[in-house]
């Protein structure tokens, strides 16, 4: 009887298991192996293979929903509409310390260049373009397969609450995207405890990505016009 206990526990646990697994090699090789691609404009279809293809094809194997994914439509209410305006100003905040008080964090990626120089050079434009093909599918892979398939995988085979699934995937989630921020200056990866539950939170609220990643695109959106455009120094 102990044993057969024990094969159930693997199988409940294996949905779970795995999605994490998949997700984090998914991520390691996106990050670190095909950014040199990205960066140098060469081959952007392997983002769309990593964070969209294989992840609905492991959801499918896995049998996880796709309403659980949190691709619908975001709900709209007096609470999510408030929590919305708190979020575009927290952006307006960051975009006016981007201007005014972050010299030595935007040098990091200027690389000793002018802002008038990456400018003329057409950096910022090719900063959107860069933005457009990895956040997007970025946001799907942490907020939508990653939190909405974990929260469905801990709900369904460990039967959690889930407000505690919930809580537990938001931590997760954060983990993986502040792993993936350490190479980069610090702030970043700080500013990611920060904002990556905020964003979980607003897609739980919302039952939707979508708005999660509108505000991660207007986050770097200010970002790229602070670093590659204009700004006050």
């Amino acid at each position: 009887m102990a044993k057969q206990e024990q094969v159930i526990t693997v199988k409940m646990a294996a949905p779970f298991c795995i999605l994490l697994g998949v997700m984090l090699l998914l991520q390691v090789i996106g990050v670190y192996v095909s950014n040199s691609f990205l960066a140098s404009g060469g081959i952007k279809g392997y983002w769309i293979l990593s964070r969209l293809v294989l992840p609905f094809l492991l959801v499918f194997l896995l049998a996880i929903p796709l309403k659980s994914l949190y691709f619908s439509k975001p709900i709209i209410n007096r609470q999510n509409l408030i929590m919305m305006g708190v979020f575009t100003g927290l952006i307006l905040c960051l975009f006016v310390y981007l201007q005014f008080f972050a010299a030595d964090y935007l040098s990091h990626y200027r690389n000793g260049r002018s802002v008038e120089a990456l400018r003329e050079a057409g950096k910022f434009d090719r900063f959107l373009i860069f933005t457009a093909s990895t956040i997007i599918g970025w946001e799907i892979i942490h907020r939508g397969f990653l939190l909405g398939g974990g929260q469905y995988c801990l709900t369904k085979h460990y039967k959690l609450d889930p407000t505690a699934a919930a809580i537990i995937m938001t931590v997760i989630v954060c983990i993986f995207e502040v792993l993936f921020h350490i190479k980069k200056p610090i702030y970043e990866a700080i500013g990611m405890i920060v904002a990556s539950p905020l964003l979980s939170y607003l897609t739980i609220k919302t039952r939707s990505l979508w708005p999660a990643l509108t505000f991660h695109l207007l986050i770097e959106l200010a970002f790229g016009f602070s670093a590659f455009y204009y700004s006050f120094y």
